[in-house]
């Protein structure tokens, strides 16, 4: 199964979840503690914990943290 969400995509499969975004892949294994957070994320089609895990894994979470923030003020703000 796919879903996509802006510039994301997200791969469902059983051995795991592979996240694709821009030009950098990215595999949550179902061993992973993320998994079962990825899982719900997915049933209720929310993909902010997807970007927050990408954030973590390539060292960036406090300023992705906070422009993620600005983004979604700005889309609250417009709505």
């Amino acid at each position: 199964m796919v879903h996509e969400h802006d510039k994301l995509a997200v791969f469902e499969s059983d051995s795991g979840i592979t996240l694709s975004f821009g030009k950098a892949i990215y595999f949550i294994s179902a061993e992973e503690p993320f998994h079962n957070i990825a899982l719900k994320a997915l049933e209720q089609d929310d993909y902010v914990p997807f970007y927050l895990e990408i954030a973590r894994r390539e060292g960036i979470g406090p300023e992705f943290r906070d422009a993620l923030e600005d983004m979604i003020r700005e889309t609250s703000e417009s709505n």
